[in-house]
């Protein structure tokens, strides 16, 4: 008589095959969701099936990924179009800027948790300190001139993200405050009050890079 047979165990089977770029558009979608605190490696390697030992082994650990993220979204910052003028091509460069991380919160957040900046945006900086250069600044000062417009255009998008947690209509704290001290003692900031921005907008910002990039290119003709 035949011995019977044993049902055998099902074989377990490789985690499905992903790409690095599959790897990466996923990384992206759940930062454009959820924002810096959402993406971990094992949260990503669970939504695309497979392991994380899979995720490090195609793209490195989390800051590499992020760095790709980075890379990726960049790029067509990288190829902007620029004027030959270089006081045009200072605001075309921060303008595109502006735009792209008004709308992407989450670059911000990874930009203040020490991330690297994308390959296309480091090619930007280039091109605005060139454009300083141009027009005969130092390699130094016009290191000084984009580090100071960026300051400006990375605290106008702080202040729009934050004009966006408060309720719609509320006035600002700070103008809140000028009332509160009075015109006796703030004169000046009494008199603007009534024109006082509820928060910063793309028209605002722009009014402000205008006068920043005139400053410090102007200052240099002298």
């Amino acid at each position: 008589m035949a011995e019977k047979m044993e049902p055998r165990s099902p074989r377990l089977g490789r985690p499905p095959t992903i790409t690095s770029e599959q790897i990466v558009d996923e990384a992206k979608r759940q930062l454009q969701s959820g924002g810096a605190d959402a993406l971990s490696m094992r949260a990503l390697a669970k939504s695309l099936g497979t392991t994380p030992m899979a995720l490090y082994r195609h793209v490195g650990d989390k800051e590499q990924l992020i760095s790709a993220v980075l890379d990726v979204y960049s790029q067509d910052l990288g190829a902007l179009v620029l004027p030959q003028d270089q006081v045009e091509r200072l605001r075309t460069i921060f303008s595109a800027i502006f735009e792209t991380l008004a709308s992407e919160r989450w670059i911000i957040e990874l930009l203040q948790r020490g991330g690297r900046g994308g390959g296309g945006a480091v090619v930007l900086v280039d091109r605005a300190m060139a454009a300083c250069v141009e027009l005969g600044m130092s390699p130094r000062r016009a290191l000084l001139v984009y580090r100071a417009l960026w300051n400006y255009t990375l605290g106008a998008l702080l202040n729009i993200y934050d004009t966006t947690t408060r309720p719609e209509g509320s006035v600002s704290p700070l103008a809140v405050k000028i009332r509160e001290i009075g015109p006796e003692k703030l004169p000046v900031l009494s008199e603007v009050l009534e024109d006082w921005p509820g928060g910063t907008t793309t028209e605002s910002y722009l009014e402000g890079l205008e006068v920043l990039i005139s400053g410090y290119t102007n200052s240099d003709k002298e």
